[in-house]
């Protein structure tokens, strides 16, 4: 299964069951921004980021290269989708004030869109990149995952996924860093079901789905119902963030 294929596959899935940004982080952005004109959400998926940016930007586009995903996006008077690969795009030169990029920089030809943010991007513009992995429930839940589903699925990560894991060591944005906020991270409140339907989501798990004709979160479950005690009762689940954020030279 190509990388597409899996945010392509079960796409009301993936809207209905992946968290939402901290509001914070959006904040952060529009405060930092030249102007609060038009922002643009790579690879916005259904349009978790984009419905944010539209709180605070006049104008949002929100491009994605899965119409299926753009299919279930949340539609907004402010925000615009189109299909679109994110080294090449329409827009006219430096249309943008703001440039982001969430759970996707994995994906792309980075020196290509790098290229193409240097073009899009005013003076000034706020590049940012962002991706989670690693979440942290309890610590019997924690090690459930680790112990019984992690070794299943670990073989069909695929390398971008892998660096997203390892926290995005070696990338470097092309313009001025920009100090981050500080423990930035997602924070819900989860049923048991609404985990497992998360966990569902992840690109590993759909991959080894497709391989064997088998769910491999099943290995989980059982141990999860009985850590969870009543699976019917929220449980505050936190997931860090990676984020990496650059202004372009005025």
């Amino acid at each position: 299964m190509k990388n597409a294929q899996t945010f392509s596959l079960h796409p009301d899935q993936y809207a209905a069951s992946r968290p939402q940004y901290p509001r914070e982080l959006f904040a952060f952005l529009a405060a930092a921004a030249p102007e609060r004109a038009r922002a643009w959400d790579c690879a916005t998926g259904n349009g978790q980021a984009a419905v944010s940016y539209a709180e605070y930007f006049s104008q949002v586009q929100a491009t994605d290269i899965s119409p299926e995903q753009l299919r279930h996006a949340d539609a907004r008077p402010k925000i615009h989708y189109s299909v679109c690969p994110a080294e090449r795009t329409p827009f006219a030169n430096r249309a943008f004030d703001l440039i982001g990029v969430a759970q996707a920089i994995h994906w792309f030809d980075q020196p290509r869109f790098f290229q193409e943010t240097e073009r899009l991007l005013k003076p000034g513009g706020i590049l940012a990149v962002w991706g989670y992995s690693h979440m942290f429930i309890t610590p019997e839940a924690d090690a459930l995952i680790a112990e019984k589903l992690d070794p299943l699925i670990n073989p069909f990560w695929a390398s971008g996924n892998r660096q997203l894991m390892d926290g995005y060591p070696d990338l470097r944005l092309p313009f001025d860093p920009i100090e981050p906020p500080r423990d930035l991270a997602i924070q819900i409140a989860w049923t048991l079901p609404q985990l497992l339907d998360y966990i569902r989501t992840w690109s590993a798990v759909k991959r080894y789905a497709e391989k064997f004709g088998s769910d491999p979160v099943t290995a989980v479950e059982p141990g999860l119902q009985t850590a969870w005690q009543n699976p019917d009762q929220p449980r505050l689940i936190r997931i860090p963030l990676i984020f990496k954020a650059s202004r372009k030279p005025a």
